[in-house]
């Protein structure tokens, strides 16, 4: 419609129509061959390298960021499990630790219990030891007592007077016989 509207006036003003698109000399479509043919090598040669060097290492440097990305994934992943290697070793140890200060708790309270033991034994053998002399020496003071009352007593059954010493030895037998076994 526009090529319609231009013809249309070109008609009218008595010029001859001019094509926009085929040009209507021989020296434009050289110049213009010429300048296209300038133009390409300039992009080819001067614009185009640049270019195609910017895309390179922009996919070299994409690459490098992978590896990057995966190197800095996999170092991750080994500080993930050398800190999993550590805390299980620390988790084992701190367990021999608590278990090796539990044996030696055991072993102290065993040797402390032991010791306690040994002297409440030591404290027993001085106490019957004890109670055996005083026990030894209530008997010893009783035995001239009980030989008298022996005698008085005997002296009332057989009607006649009894010698305690006499009746000492019979009576110090018997108390050593019944004193000796509880």
């Amino acid at each position: 419609m526009l090529f319609a509207a231009i013809n249309l006036l070109a008609a009218e003003g008595g010029e001859e129509a001019v094509n926009p698109v085929f040009p209507d000399s021989a020296g434009e479509l050289v110049w213009g061959a010429i300048f296209f043919f300038l133009t390409w090598i300039v992009l080819r040669y001067v614009c185009l390298p640049p270019l195609l060097k910017a895309r390179e290492d922009r996919e070299l440097q994409a690459q490098a960021d992978y590896e990057a990305a995966a190197a800095a994934e996999a170092a991750t992943e080994q500080v993930r499990r050398d800190y999993e290697t550590t805390i299980s070793e620390a988790r084992l140890q701190a367990t021999r630790t608590v278990d090796e200060v539990r044996m030696e708790a055991d072993a102290e309270r065993g040797r402390k219990v032991l010791a306690v033991e040994q002297e409440i034994a030591e404290q027993r053998q001085a106490a019957l030891a004890e109670i055996e002399s005083a026990r030894a020496a209530a008997i010893g003071q009783l035995a001239p007592d009980v030989a008298e009352l022996a005698a008085a007593a005997a002296s009332k059954v057989v009607q006649s007077p009894v010698d305690a010493a006499a009746v000492r030895p019979a009576v110090d037998e018997f108390v050593n016989r019944s004193g000796g076994s509880k």
